[in-house]
């Protein structure tokens, strides 16, 4: 029988001492569990990025999967600490918007508050919930407890405006969203584009060019834009770093251009 399986997504930083007092967390309740870190690497207290990057891996597992999730900026304030039930997938996480992008595309079956006590670590932190009662309630889940056994129903489920890309009859006009971990500029604008024969993609003030479709078909050091695998337009620099060579960041304008032949 396969062991159960723990995501963890996290604004913590990869190598932080935060990650491993989770994960010992986790594993002082349930040791037979497997741990899997999608990410640690969340922009700091960037709700919006962790929406995304959980939108983006959570159903690249399999049924009965537990995912926790922590960009938790309201730590310790009012706001509630849920577990959502979602075609087979529990999700472990603030209500603070993390579920955005999984609810564009899905209704979660049950939704209830962390509420019970006897599911959380003995002592409890004001500002780290991700260790005392998010990674315990995790564990005790894959302990086979009840999703109902963690606390009172959650009826209203918290969401954040999510930037959309403007559409007009000869541009579309977008942001940078975040910057993934090869410093490519991943934005709002979905794939796929247009067919359009003249097609040209602008970062800010700068011409990036005509869109390709793959990273190797741009010269090296030099910035290119395509539609990756997420679907979503994104600026690259095939053996270097967009944000880095570019100076560009998350908010930065995206435009894409239809030309006319005379243009």
């Amino acid at each position: 029988m396969s062991r159960p399986l723990i995501t963890l997504t996290t604004d913590f930083g990869e190598g932080s001492p935060y990650v491993a007092q989770m994960k010992g967390a986790i594993l002082s309740v349930n040791r037979d569990v497997e741990l899997v870190n999608i990410t640690h690497s969340i922009q700091p207290q960037n709700v919006l990025h962790g929406a995304i990057v959980l939108a983006d891996t959570w159903r690249c597992f399999p049924a009965g999967t537990i995912h926790v999730a922590v960009v938790d900026p309201g730590v310790g304030t009012n706001r509630e600490l849920i577990c959502v039930l979602c075609d087979d997938h529990y999700l472990v996480l603030p209500d603070n918007g993390l579920l955005t992008g999984v609810l564009q595309s899905h209704t979660p079956s049950k939704a209830v508050r962390l509420s019970d006590s006897r599911y959380h670590r003995a002592e409890v932190s004001n500002t780290f919930h991700g260790r005392d009662i998010m990674g315990p309630a995790a564990a005790h889940l894959s302990l086979g407890v009840e999703v109902e056994e963690l606390g009172e129903p959650h009826a209203k489920l918290a969401q954040i405006d999510v930037p959309q890309p403007t559409l007009s009859p000869d541009e579309i006009d977008g942001q940078v969203m975040f910057v993934d971990s090869f410093g490519n500029l991943i934005t709002n604008i979905g794939g796929p584009l247009p067919a359009h024969p003249n097609m040209e993609v602008w970062l800010n003030d700068k011409r990036i060019g005509q869109p390709v479709a793959t990273y190797g078909e741009g010269s090296p050091g030099q910035p290119v834009a395509l539609v990756g695998s997420a679907n979503r337009l994104e600026i690259a620099v095939p053996n270097g770093n967009a944000a880095q060579l570019l100076g560009m960041r998350s908010g930065d304008k995206v435009k894409v251009c239809l030309l006319t032949q005379s243009e």
